[in-house]
């Protein structure tokens, strides 16, 4: 994943676990600035293929610009090996995804470090999530859906309740049947929105663990998602080289 400009903070990260309801919880990743604060708060929701390592290098990253980040783990723990894994993960949980998203916001929404100014991040199944989370929620100031399938969601766009970024890969068959309409239905409703869809990427171009990694679409989409975020939650504190934990001759 691309370097970032912004100087970066020192962070905390670990796995939690995000009460749902009185009976059930969900393992999350979470990660956050060590000092200073109230930070802007992102939920990032994974693929098809579940949690892994590179959406735990997601979170640290936004964390390191200056976000309380948490991801939960929408399948519990489980994994894909193979696309048919994956698509079987995503119809079994795939409806019992939204109480653990919600779950996620509020846990970020009431912790004393965070600002309440929340976006949500999605990838996959996940971005499908995103949009339904700026579907039913007024407190998301920003949705940013990679390489999602809007299609249940078509005719219902004029009722988002926040700016939204899509991200696409030209070269993905699965976004690329549905992105005239998408634009379409978008600009018609005239909401606040960007869609990107970069030459030769794939689906899953973001990801820089998979074959279909394509680096410069990558990292101009990161700092796009960068800039959306700035522009809709305001700009993230950088870290506070005055403070008392900062020291002579040290590098931060």
């Amino acid at each position: 994943m691309a370097e970032t400009k912004h100087l970066q903070h020192s962070i905390t990260s670990g796995h939690v676990w995000v009460v749902v309801n009185e009976t059930s919880h969900v393992p999350a990743f979470w990660a956050h600035p060590q000092y200073g604060g109230p930070f802007p708060g992102i939920v990032l929701l994974h693929d098809d293929w579940g949690m892994g390592a590179h959406m735990r290098a997601r979170v640290h990253r936004f964390a390191e610009i200056g976000y309380y980040v948490i991801a939960p783990d929408l399948f519990e723990g489980q994994r894909a090996n193979s696309q048919l894994e994956a698509d079987a993960l995503e119809i079994y949980f795939k409806d019992l995804a939204l109480p653990k998203v919600t779950a996620a916001l509020q846990a970020l929404e009431t912790h004393r470090k965070c600002n309440r100014k929340m976006a949500v991040i999605g990838w996959d199944l996940g971005a499908e999530l995103a949009l339904q989370v700026a579907l039913q929620r007024r407190d998301i100031m920003a949705a940013v859906a990679f390489y999602g399938d809007p299609t249940s969601f078509f005719g219902q766009l004029s009722q988002l309740n926040c700016p939204v970024m899509v991200i696409n890969g030209a070269e993905d068959e699965l976004t690329h049947r549905t992105e005239a309409q998408l634009r379409a239905e978008l600009a018609a409703d005239n909401k606040p929105h960007q869609v990107l869809t970069y030459p030769g990427a794939p689906h899953g171009f973001f990801n820089d663990m998979t074959p279909t990694y394509v680096p410069e679409a990558a990292e101009d989409a990161w700092f796009n998602v960068l800039a959306f975020l700035e522009t809709y939650q305001g700009k993230p504190p950088a870290p506070d080289m005055n403070g008392q934990n900062f020291w002579s001759g040290r590098v931060y």
